[in-house]
């Protein structure tokens, strides 16, 4: 095919981070579950020219012209979301260069102040927005996994404590309980110089993550019990994201802990995966039923509302009676939300968490450790 061509042009308006969790994670994948050479060689080609993106330091520019995105800065998701693929991607070639450069980003961002282990977007400044959703949610989530998938090895241990202190300055500042006794997250804009933090109460959609991030640490943590508890609210919350809409489906934000959506101006759902990737790794590691329970009423509202000729369409407004569509079906939605809707109610999978790792798109990678030579 053309991918080859594809891959040696990709050019400026091209988002890096994107092309890496995507199509590099896809390759990948499909390499470690076919063992197809012709996978690898892809992966490699493209691996190489988002190498040459990456500096010195490990930073990560948006596009591959050395763009900046929507925060006009280098972002936490950028640089810190092509570990896992870069370090698979080292194993299995034997050039140790993919994993080398992209690592040094942790030592370049542990030198940047931050709040008790949270960094701004904008990690340079100093400043700024600290949020577990967009431009920062996959920086966090790849703390624990690029440990976990290197084995939790002593040596990587760096990677542990950085986890850790997030989940607890999270656990600090950015969890409160709404009117309705609900535990939300929200958002905090700090300022190092002055040390004032304020607390925005804006739980996004993109944040579900969190429940599956915290249990799937939880494992290892000395305060299991504790971090499952949070694990757990926060799971409910975002199943009430859900519940309480007419629809059955949840917006892309909920603002101001009100989940009727008054205070809320995008009421949008653009088939995002994270309530169900939470759910699923809930499952997983709880056994309890509810999970499934709350994954097969969403495909059945999905069903419903989202279904139409030639695939499943964007919901404008998920708290209204008339399908408003937008016209897009994103790759996320094959790639991750049908992925973890299927695995919740598969019994019988093997995508076992002792054996894979999977990347922000749900791109299952085997363990280091377990690759064979």
């Amino acid at each position: 095919g053309n991918l080859p061509q594809k891959i040696s042009s990709v050019s400026n308006p091209v988002s890096v981070f994107e092309t890496n969790i995507r199509v590099l994670g896809g390759l990948l994948s499909a390499y470690d579950l076919s063992k197809e050479q012709t996978f690898l060689t892809l992966a490699e080609q493209l691996g190489r020219r988002i190498l040459l993106t990456v500096n010195q330091r490990g930073v990560t520019p948006y596009t591959f012209g050395g763009g900046r995105g929507g925060s006009g800065c280098p972002s936490l998701a950028e640089s810190g979301t092509l570990q896992l693929e870069m370090r698979y991607l080292s194993r299995v070639t034997g050039d140790e260069v993919f994993a080398a450069k992209t690592m040094r980003f942790y030592e370049t961002v542990q030198a940047q102040k931050n709040l008790e282990g949270l960094w701004p977007n904008c990690w340079e400044r100093g400043k700024g927005k600290i949020t577990l959703g967009a431009d920062g949610d996959s920086f966090y989530e790849y703390l624990l996994k690029v440990w976990l998938q290197g084995g939790a090895r002593e040596d990587e241990g760096f990677l542990k404590d950085m986890y850790n202190n997030a989940v607890k300055a999270m656990q600090k500042h950015m969890v409160k309980k709404g009117p309705d006794g609900l535990s939300y997250m929200g958002t905090l804009s700090w300022d190092s110089a002055s040390g004032s933090v304020a607390y925005t109460p804006e739980m996004e959609h993109l944040m579900c993550f969190v429940p599956g991030w915290l249990a799937l640490g939880a494992q290892y943590s000395d305060q299991r019990s504790e971090v499952m508890e949070l694990a757990d609210a926060l799971a409910y919350t975002c199943w009430q994201m859900y519940e309480r809409q007419p629809t059955g489906i949840s917006p892309e934000r909920v603002k101001s802990h009100a989940m009727d959506l008054s205070k809320t101006n995008t009421r949008e759902y653009i088939l995002r995966p994270e309530a169900l990737e939470g759910w699923w790794y809930m499952f997983e590691i709880t056994k309890d039923e509810k999970f499934r329970e709350w994954g097969w009423k969403t495909f059945l509202a999905f069903e419903k509302w989202l279904w139409v000729p030639n695939g499943y369409a964007s919901l404008k407004d998920v708290r209204s009676a008339s399908k408003n569509y937008l016209d897009r079906m994103e790759s996320f939605f094959i790639a991750e939300t049908q992925k973890y809707l299927l695995l919740l109610q598969d019994p019988d999978h093997t995508m076992r968490l002792d054996r894979y790792v999977f990347n922000t798109e749900a791109h299952p990678l085997t363990m280091l450790d377990l690759i064979q030579k």
